[in-house]
C-alpha cells in the first residue's frame, strides 16, 4: 500500500484546501480524493504527477514516504512532525498557520488546536505560535524578513512587557492579524502596524499579542 491518500490528506490540510477545491486543481472530483484519502482508490500517475509538480514533491516522495510539513514547505530539516519524533525528548508543539490559512483568517484563535503542529527545540515554557509569512501579510514597512519565512512569536508576558518596545509583535484574534512594532505612546504600550493600524495593548486582551522570538528562512536547493 502506497502512501499517496495520506500525504494528499496531509498537502490538502496543511494548505487550507477543501476536498473540492484540491479536486479543482487537478482536474478530478471531490469524491476521487475522498476515495484517496481513504484509501479506497489511488490516483492516475498523471494524477499523481501533477500533485508532485504543483507542490515540487519528488513522485518517490510523494507515493512512498510519511511527508513531514518540513518537505512540503521545502525547509531544510528544522522541523519534523509527531510521527517523526514520538521518542524525541524537549520538543514543544507549536501551532503552524500556513500562507492560505492566514490569508482567509477565518476564527484562527478558535482553530488553534486543529492545525498542523511543528516540533521544535524551544526549552521554555511560554506558549508559542509559528506562521508562515507572505507579503501579503500586514506587517510595517521596515519589516525584513522574505517571503515564505518561518516566523516564530512567543506569547507576551506581564513580567517581560518592559523589554518590548520597539520590536516586532503579532496581535491575532479570529478576524484580524497583522505584525506590527511596540511603542510607547502617551504612556501605553501599543502595537503599531502603521500611522492608521494600531492596537493598545490591554492586559485583559493579552493573549492576542505575541513578540517575535525566531525565524527560520528558506533553504534554497
Amino acid at each position: 500500500m502506497t502512501k499517496i491518500g495520506e500525504n494528499i490528506k496531509k498537502l490538502r490540510q496543511l494548505k487550507n484546501l477543501t476536498q473540492q477545491s484540491f479536486a479543482d486543481l487537478f482536474e478530478v472530483s471531490r469524491g476521487n480524493i475522498s476515495s484517496y484519502e481513504e484509501k479506497r482508490a489511488e490516483p492516475k500517475i498523471e494524477t499523481i504527477s501533477k500533485i508532485a509538480k504543483y507542490f515540487s514533491i519528488p513522485i518517490g516522495h510523494l507515493i512512498e514516504k510519511n511527508l513531514t510539513v518540513n518537505e512540503i514547505l521545502h525547509f531544510d530539516n528544522y522541523f519534523e512532525e509527531g510521527e517523526a519524533i514520538q521518542n524525541v525528548k524537549n520538543l514543544s508543539k507549536i501551532p503552524f498557520l500556513s500562507r492560505e490559512v492566514l490569508l482567509e483568517k477565518k476564527d484562527l484563535i478558535i482553530n488553534l488546536d486543529k492545525y498542523p503542529s511543528i516540533y521544535f527545540p524551544i526549552y521554555n515554557s511560554h506558549t508559542f505560535i509559528s506562521l508562515e509569512y507572505n507579503s501579503a501579510m500586514r506587517a510595517p514597512i521596515d519589516f525584513p524578513y522574505e517571503e515564505s519565512s518561518i516566523l516564530f512569536f512567543e506569547h507576551l508576558e506581564v513580567e517581560n512587557l518592559h523589554l518590548i518596545e520597539n520590536k516586532f509583535g503579532l496581535y491575532i484574534i479570529n478576524d484580524d492579524v497583522f505584525i506590527g512594532k511596540y511603542k510607547k505612546e502617551n504612556d501605553e504600550l501599543i502595537l503599531e502596524l502603521n500611522q492608521w493600524k494600531k492596537i493598545t495593548l490591554d492586559l485583559e486582551q493579552l493573549q492576542h499579542f505575541y513578540q517575535l522570538y525566531s525565524i527560520y528562512k528558506k533553504v534554497d536547493k
